[in-house]
């Protein structure tokens, strides 16, 4: 991990002792980094200390005061006060997305707004021969489609395929909303009362997500410029999004719960390819654990 060189503070350690040491940020939590030389040239991490759940409200307040009201409402109505700062999110989900036709889905997703992996199986009643699995981390993505688990019928890698699920990783940003604040290197915009713009990095993009919410804060829509070639022949920049029919609750976050997302939103030429309902949502904590929760109306 390369260490952030803020100005050295002084610790002490024991009667008459000091040491220099450093305090760096890592997530919600802080690692002291110790002089490793008298001149201070070198440090070397010395331990973590973790914050409390009103400490982490604390500091999001402070985060949030300067940003303009509407990114506020929608920040305070996503995320509830003491909900614990988490590492992403674990979905499941079920609905219809179009491969030709409409069929039946059902799918878990773990996410953090700047990766995911989405595994479905699609078909129909209790026959779903199809397996499909969707990847982005790290700048590289995937999808892969199976028969049965075995067979495969179709999938695809490459730079055009990152590109694309990066900008479907920050669009699902809406589903895990602490992903969203300001401390993970997000720049918001208001840009009326009504949508609110934020942007950050999702190597190799850095999408512009555009979310329209209700004088409450609730989410209608979410859209971005994302690389794909629905509709045309060579790839390029394409509008695609979603509307939010319902939210829900689930435990301390407040996330849309029905949507249908299709290419080319807010354009005549819009298509719907797919509609699912979130049927439960766990917080992943920082350590590896998990928050499980229900829906609730």
């Amino acid at each position: 991990m390369q260490l952030a060189r803020p100005a050295p503070a002084l610790l002490r350690v024991g009667p008459g002792v000091r040491r220099s040491v450093r305090i760096v940020r890592e997530g919600c939590a802080a690692v002291v980094c110790r002089s490793t030389s008298p001149e201070n040239g070198g440090w070397r991490r010395a331990g973590r200390l973790r914050c409390s759940r009103n400490a982490f409200d604390r500091g999001r307040a402070r985060l949030t005061v300067a940003l303009d009201e509407p990114v506020r409402r929608y920040l305070e109505h996503a995320l509830a006060a003491g909900a614990a700062p988490g590492a992403g999110s674990r979905l499941t989900m079920s609905g219809r997305i179009k491969v030709g036709a409409w069929l039946p889905f059902t799918a878990v997703e773990q996410l953090d707004g700047r990766s995911f992996t989405w595994r479905a199986r699609v078909g129909r009643g209790r026959f779903a021969p199809l397996t499909v699995v969707d990847r982005f981390a790290g700048g590289v993505g995937s999808t892969e489609g199976s028969l049965f688990g075995r067979i495969r019928v179709f999938g695809a890698a490459g730079p055009d395929t990152a590109r694309s699920a990066a900008g479907r990783a920050a669009l699902e940003a809406i589903w895990t909303p602490a992903a969203l604040l300001p401390e993970r290197g997000v720049r918001w915009l208001a840009v009326n009362d009504e949508e609110i713009v934020a942007t950050f990095d999702v190597p190799p993009e850095r999408p512009d997500v555009h979310l329209r919410i209700d004088r409450h804060g609730a989410v209608r829509s979410a859209s971005a410029l994302r690389w794909g070639d629905a509709g045309q022949d060579a790839f390029g920049y394409i509008p695609c999004g979603c509307l939010a029919h319902a939210e829900r609750r689930f435990g301390d976050v407040v996330v849309p719960g029905e949507v249908t997302v299709g290419w080319w939103f807010g354009t005549p030429r819009w298509a719907p390819f797919f509609k699912a309902s979130i049927r439960s949502l766990e917080s992943l904590a920082s350590e590896g654990g998990s928050h499980p929760t229900r829906a609730r109306s």
